[in-house]
């Protein structure tokens, strides 16, 4: 098993090499070549038809509990697809940039993490765990940068009471 230091060690290079990826893949202008990119942690085709619904619910701020629902009990569901309809239906419904639309897309690119092998790591479980981080990150990113405006970055860097 991978010792945690050695994982640390690695978080700069995995950073670039994700972000490389997920940049050709926003170049192309479609959710489908995420999703397609995800097939190598076990994302079926199946999947890729069902999260391409429910990224089509999450933006257009339809209810996207059905869609989850049918992602989750499908018994040939991949991992990551259960995560991501379970993410996505667990988001708050706010309209805009907030809601499941944000983490629908920081769950898929989030879960470019798992892209690059790192040894005796389960890629599994690092997507799943990038998509965890991906919606938060997307989830919360517009109100921070909101935030940031209002009280100035001096303000906010501040580490003191």
């Amino acid at each position: 098993m991978a010792q945690r230091d050695d994982i640390a060690h690695l978080a700069g290079s995995q950073v670039r090499f994700a972000a490389d990826m997920a940049l050709e893949d926003v170049m192309q202008r479609r959710l489908r070549y995420h999703l397609l990119r995800l097939t190598v942690v076990g994302v079926t085709q199946e999947d890729l038809k069902d999260l391409g619904e429910l990224a089509r619910l999450a933006f257009e701020d339809s209810d996207v509990s059905a869609q989850a629902a049918r992602i989750m009990e499908r018994a040939g569901a991949s991992p990551l697809a259960f995560a991501i309809a379970d993410i996505v239906q667990q988001t708050p419904r706010t309209p805009g940039p907030l809601g499941p639309r944000a983490a629908m897309l920081g769950a898929v690119l989030g879960a470019y993490a798992s892209l690059r092998e790192v040894n005796d790591v389960d890629q599994v479980v690092v997507a799943v765990l990038g998509a965890v981080a991906g919606a938060v990150a997307m989830t919360a990113s517009n109100l921070l940068l909101n935030n940031l405006e209002q009280v100035g970055e001096a303000e906010y860097l501040r580490m003191d009471d």
